[in-house]
């Protein structure tokens, strides 16, 4: 039998239209940057003027991510970013996740006063300040570090694991428990591998935002060897019109447009393989009954 299609009328027609016209319009908007930087980092300085949105073909070069390669500075900050992403991931993932589990149950004690603290540090801060005097203090100042030990504490990732670990029936966690396991192994290899995929959303965002970040690099860091690689596309755009390098000179936007390319590439790496977990993960716990 030939299955009957529901006959679209001229309001829903309208609507579709103007849908996908919008769609198109975001798509032209997102896409048509993105392709005018990469035509930039792969074209020469003097054939900017001719550039849309493809590489000139007579310019088509790859000498600038040559001369990106071979800047010392450029190489530290990629170090340093990704000691500064894999640590601050790791490190904040695991202690808010530990965190979060004796707060989503019932019975732990003061859990309303602790949970208030939370709130607290994610809605108002101390300033730069008090956060300077305390890296002073650490001995942690200028160095990447600093920005590691600053995003440990993130509570808007405490609370998505604290709602999920909610959704976790009590019954599972009785069943491990009479089997002789103690609360360290009902956490690790029992709870943790039920909300992987909240763990992988989390790790995502926590990605994002540290492999991005600068503000808080530029206000703490001022060696050269420990900024990270946002920080060094801040300074790069910022001081090349006073640079002496005759290479970067002349080819300033397209050194930029490189580094750009650069700093996006694992992002662009990571997010496919945790895109299905975080499908998932960000709507574990928001129905409840």
């Amino acid at each position: 039998m030939k299955k009957r299609k529901i006959k679209s009328s001229r309001a829903d027609i309208a609507f579709d239209v103007i849908k996908w016209s919008f769609l198109l319009l975001f798509v032209i908007l997102v896409i048509f940057p993105v392709m005018n930087v990469i035509s930039l980092a792969f074209s020469k300085g003097q054939y900017n003027s001719k550039i849309s949105f493809f590489p000139v073909w007579e310019g088509l070069t790859t000498d600038n991510f040559s001369w990106l390669f071979k800047n010392d500075n450029f190489l530290s900050a990629i170090k340093n970013s990704l000691l500064f992403t894999i640590v601050a991931t790791v490190g904040s993932n695991v202690l808010m996740a530990m965190a979060a589990y004796p707060l989503s149950k019932e019975d732990c004690p003061f859990r309303g006063v602790v949970m208030i603290f939370f709130i607290i540090t994610m809605l108002f801060s101390a300033g730069i300040v008090p956060a300077f005097i305390w890296l002073r203090v650490l001995n942690l100042y200028n160095s990447i570090w600093s920005l590691i030990f600053l995003s440990l504490n993130n509570v808007f990732n405490m609370l998505l694991y604290k709602t999920n670990f909610e959704g976790i029936p009590a019954e599972i966690e009785e069943a491990a428990m009479m089997d002789g396991a103690s609360s360290v192994t009902l956490f690790f290899r029992i709870v943790i591998p039920m909300t992987l995929p909240i763990i992988a959303s989390c790790v995502f965002f926590m990605i994002v935002s540290t492999w991005n970040s600068y503000g808080s690099a530029i206000i703490f860091i001022s060696d050269t060897k420990q900024m990270p690689l946002a920080q060094f596309l801040y300074r790069l755009v910022a001081s090349t019109e006073q640079s002496k390098d005759p290479y970067l000179i002349t080819n300033r936007q397209n050194v930029n447009a490189a580094t750009i390319v650069v700093s996006v590439i694992p992002i662009l790496c990571v997010y496919p393989f945790i895109m299905n977990y975080m499908k998932s993960g960000l709507t574990i716990g928001s129905v409840k009954g």
